[in-house]
């Protein structure tokens, strides 16, 4: 997946956060305390506190804010039938080299934190990256081991409504969250209405689910019950980057 990382790598350079966003004012007369002032503010010194702000309305000539990154976090589906099913449609391939290109394409960018989360019928929160995992080559083909052996012997199941609602929960505002799963949730009786109340549950935080496998239609079935362009199929690798690039850039505005 080499020119597929290139390709999201020069997409990314073309997104700029907007400036209004998650800009920390200090030196505010009210706001929550600011802790790098709390001498200032024993010693009675009343502009002690911060708020978010556009920067237009700071008086205060200093550099002192600061850009919090972007947090991703990605819900990789690592359950039984990944692995079943891969021989018939390649989907945990696709949820691999997904995996493989978010770790390589974000690994020195700073505008972004990247997380990724497996789910499966044992579980709902299998860490697997965060903010402090090394991106060398040697861990990455660690998670992506990882990613295999553990579709290859957990239990059947789908944990899928349960990884979302855990990540939504743990989201902050204008945070990502990107699921990556079949679309194997009739088999489980998951109602898709249900899917889309979850990823719409927190106002500010942008969930995206991106469907690389499936029988017939059920994935573009799936994805059409998703309001707001939530939902994307992709069923060839080379589609990912620019599916990736847009799910981001949405996320950025």
């Amino acid at each position: 997946v080499e020119l597929q990382i290139q390709q999201l790598q020069v997409m990314l350079k073309d997104i700029r956060r907007r400036k209004e966003e998650r800009i920390w004012l200090k030196r505010q007369s009210t706001g929550e305390i600011d802790d790098s002032r709390l001498v200032d503010a024993l010693a009675g010194e009343k502009d002690v506190f911060k708020r978010r702000g556009k920067p237009s309305e700071n008086n205060n000539n200093n550099n002192s804010q600061t850009m919090e990154p972007i947090v991703i976090k990605v819900l990789v589906d690592i359950s039984a039938s990944m692995y079943r099913f891969n021989g018939f449609d390649g989907r945990l391939q696709r949820s691999l080299e997904a995996t493989l290109m978010l770790m390589e394409a974000l690994k020195e960018d700073k505008r972004f934190q990247l997380n990724i989360i497996g789910h499966s019928g044992d579980s709902a929160d299998i860490p697997l990256v965060n903010g402090e995992t090394p991106h060398d080559p040697k861990t990455q083909l660690r998670v992506l081991e990882t990613m295999v052996a553990h579709a290859q012997y957990c239990f059947s199941g789908d944990s899928t409504l349960e990884a979302i609602q855990l990540a939504v929960s743990q989201a902050h505002e204008g945070d990502l969250i990107l699921v990556i799963s079949d679309a194997n949730l009739e088999r489980y009786h998951i109602d898709p209405e249900e899917v889309s109340s979850l990823m719409h549950a927190k106002k500010g935080v942008h969930t995206h689910l991106v469907l690389i496998g499936g029988f017939g239609e059920e994935p573009l079935n799936l994805a059409r019950s998703i309001p707001n362009e939530r939902a994307q199929v992709c069923l060839d690798s080379s589609e990912l980057p620019l599916i990736i690039k847009n799910i981001i850039a949405s996320a950025a505005k």
